[in-house]
């Protein structure tokens, strides 16, 4: 037997959507806003509770088909994402917990439906749709927890980016305040928010530029990076290295030469030392970027470091820019297009 394809998840936001997980309390309130008061006879009362209690704890938990689908499909890219706020095991054993709990309730459904076809009177009857009702419930609520940790894994994952993996890719990285977000909004339609202070993109942001109608390339805005070892970064650094680890493309690594930068220059570069494990055969170009403001001696410096990097192969290229300037951005984004994704 030829096993189907696994199909990759590139716009989990999409999915993540269309995706209702309810509370434990709000399907007890559903329950109790459907539970049948009157019937011809007793048998047909009692069923009815019963399958009432069971149709909607098992169709509020619907949602586990589409949601087992989309964890299973994702990129490894979106797992990284997901590992830095969850804990992979919680969310597995939450799914389990769901199909668990209503692999019983079918079974309990099941059952006391025929009991109660036997029983001998209303009285038992009613014991009997009772004791039902409650292993119904009582199976669920033992994954309460469970629905509050997947329903906020579906608000998360609603709120991913959507990557073509097809579509060429420049990753744009630095250190905060390099001018990464306002390259992105000067080349595409995408508008990441920009400050004057550090660490404003706290989340990995897509903006496409069309050179025409049939070339399209994917720019990634990610967090600022500081001058550490990936071991030592903080959860919002991790996304950054969660991009250019695991996405396909080429990394553009900014310069900040302007007299306000965070860090200093060599500190900047020193950047690219630590990601080199994550980086692999990834090209890396440099943007030294803000140079219609530069402090002079910070811009000298920085072409220096950027020609040693050239010429001892850390890189493969480095450009002066504005990224603020439509035209300047755009050249370099040209520029590394043609040279890594033009045939």
């Amino acid at each position: 037997m030829i096993e189907k394809e696994k199909k990759t998840v590139w716009d989990p936001a999409y999915i993540a959507k269309r995706i209702h997980v309810p509370t434990y309390d709000e399907i007890l309130e559903k329950i109790k806003g459907r539970y049948p008061r009157r019937s011809k006879d007793y048998i047909t009362l009692e069923i009815s509770r019963l399958e009432s209690t069971y149709n909607i704890a098992y169709n509020k938990t619907n949602f586990i088909v589409e949601l087992s689908k989309l964890v299973d499909g994702l990129d490894e890219f979106f797992w990284d994402l997901v590992r830095i706020e969850f804990n992979e095991d919680d969310i597995r054993s939450s799914l389990r917990c769901i199909k668990k709990a209503r692999r019983l309730m079918r079974k309990f459904w099941e059952r006391y439906r025929f009991q109660i076809l036997g029983a001998e009177g209303p009285g038992e009857a009613r014991r009997i749709s009772k004791e039902g009702r409650g292993r119904i419930l009582s199976t669920l609520k033992r994954c309460r927890s469970a629905l509050a940790i997947l329903r906020s894994l579906v608000i998360f994952l609603s709120k991913m980016p959507a990557i073509d993996p097809k579509m060429p890719t420049i990753i744009v990285s630095g250190a905060p305040s390099t001018g990464k977000s306002t390259l992105i909004r000067s080349v595409s339609r995408a508008q990441p928010r920009v400050s004057p202070y550090p660490f404003t993109t706290k989340e990995i942001k897509v903006g496409h530029i069309s050179l025409n109608d049939n070339i399209k390339i994917q720019i990634v805005d990610t967090p600022g990076l500081l001058d550490r070892p990936p071991e030592d970064m903080n959860p919002i650094e991790q996304k950054a290295v969660a991009a250019l680890r695991r996405l396909q493309g080429t990394a553009l690594l900014l310069i900040d030469v302007s007299p306000s930068a965070t860090l200093p220059i060599d500190s900047q570069f020193k950047i690219i030392d630590y990601l080199k494990s994550y980086l692999s055969n990834k090209p890396v170009y440099v943007g030294i970027n803000k140079v219609d403001i530069a402090d002079k001696d910070f811009l000298q410096l920085a072409e220096e470091i950027a020609k040693e990097r050239k010429n001892i192969g850390d890189i493969k290229d480095y450009f002066k820019l504005k990224a603020i300037e439509k035209e300047s951005a755009m050249s370099v984004i040209l520029k590394i297009y043609n040279n890594e994704f033009k045939n």
